[in-house]
């Protein structure tokens, strides 16, 4: 047997055993590499018109359906779908008017978040979480004034790609602010 027989026998087996290693590096690999997935979020916010409507904590469909859904009892502050978000990006969501007043100050009115996306998906399922902060800003001819709230934390599940799953994720009753989520 010469040389050449050797290596083109050994060659087949070693780069078996090759593929093998990198699949079972892969199976073992962390979390991590699930969390690195990227994603996009679809967030709504309404402002409630009666301070007594109810609004479901799950619903199914398109932002319009949705949207129509509450329409009675409601208007849209904000909606926006981000660009691509990954594992611990923060999210920032604006609404503001700037004006000046009557007493020639500038003031401010409107809605300022900022929440955390954490994306806790492992080797079986998808899981993701959203958290935050945010300012109610409302201006009278003093100038700006600011109530601040935190959004706890909220476990959103799997991602649907055959229809959306919005989330109701906060409820301020007092400011009368109701937040829905969708993550593609």
């Amino acid at each position: 047997m010469n040389l050449r027989t050797v290596v083109s026998l050994h060659l087949p087996y070693k780069l078996v055993i090759l593929l093998f290693s990198l699949c079972s590096l892969y199976a073992f690999m962390p979390s991590q590499v699930y969390a690195d997935t990227i994603r996009q979020v679809n967030l709504v916010a309404f402002q409630k018109d009666h301070k007594n409507a109810n609004f479901e904590g799950l619903f199914t469909g398109s932002l319009s359906a949705l949207i129509s859904s509450v329409e009675k009892d409601a208007h849209v502050m904000v909606a926006l779908r981000t660009p691509k978000v990954k594992d611990r990006d923060i999210i920032n969501v604006q609404s503001d008017v700037l004006r000046m007043t009557s007493e020639n100050k500038l003031a401010n009115s409107g809605l300022n978040c900022r929440f955390f996306f954490n994306d806790e998906s492992d080797e079986d399922s998808l899981f993701f979480s959203i958290s935050g902060v945010c300012d109610v800003l409302d201006s009278d001819a003093a100038g700006t004034h600011k109530k601040q709230f935190l959004v706890k934390r909220t476990m959103l599940s799997d991602p649907s790609k055959v229809f959306n799953v919005w989330t109701k994720f906060h409820e301020d009753k007092d400011l009368g602010l109701v937040f829905y989520v969708d993550i593609d």
